[in-house]
């Protein structure tokens, strides 16, 4: 019996081993993706917010609750309401995006909240000011111009470990993997 009993326990600590090693794994991925930037609230000079990327997993959940709303609410989407449409999605990413830079925690407990409190010109320049945070961290292929793609891969060729902060999207790593790894033409 001493002999399963000393399996079985070897069993478990290559398990924890395993978990140990997932668990520090998943910690610098995590910290890998904390990009962040303190931006002030728009009109209101002193008054900084913290401005975050959202996850793929935030993001789609964004989508998922402002269709839900639409549909609690009865409302088809159409041509005619397109606009509101993507305007409301958007809110219902912004809510979470925003926390205070000294306590870290959110500003804003839902899309409605975030409505109540906010005019829609704070609105959009907070939308603003996220996407072009976004495009900074997370450059879109067709949005670069060539100019721009060199300009960071000769950022990556120097300081390669920046790729993590600098390149999110798929489509642009693997433009700049093919073009750093394939044989140069003289």
């Amino acid at each position: 019996m001493t002999a399963l009993s000393d399996k079985i326990k070897a069993a478990r600590d290559a398990a924890e081993e395993v978990d140990v090693a997932e668990s520090a794994i998943i910690d610098q991925i995590k910290a890998s993706h904390d990009v962040f930037k303190d931006i002030e609230w728009p009109g209101v000079p002193g008054v900084k917010v913290r401005m975050r990327l959202l996850t793929v997993s935030e993001a789609r959940k964004a989508k998922v609750d402002n269709q839900q709303e639409f549909n609690r609410d009865g409302i088809e989407i159409g041509m005619q309401n397109l606009a509101d449409y993507r305007e409301q999605e958007a809110v219902h990413g912004m809510w979470r995006a925003f926390s205070d830079p000294a306590t870290g925690k959110p500003v804003f407990t839902s899309a409605e909240h975030m409505r109540t409190l906010c005019t829609n010109d704070e609105l959009k320049a907070l939308c603003d000011a996220y996407n072009a945070f976004s495009d900074e961290n997370d450059p879109n292929l067709e949005k670069l111009s060539d100019e721009e793609f060199e300009q960071l891969k000769d950022i990556l060729k120097k300081k390669p470990d920046q790729i993590r902060s600098k390149v999110l999207s798929l489509p642009v790593a693997w433009k700049l993997l093919r073009i750093l790894v394939a044989p140069q033409e003289n």
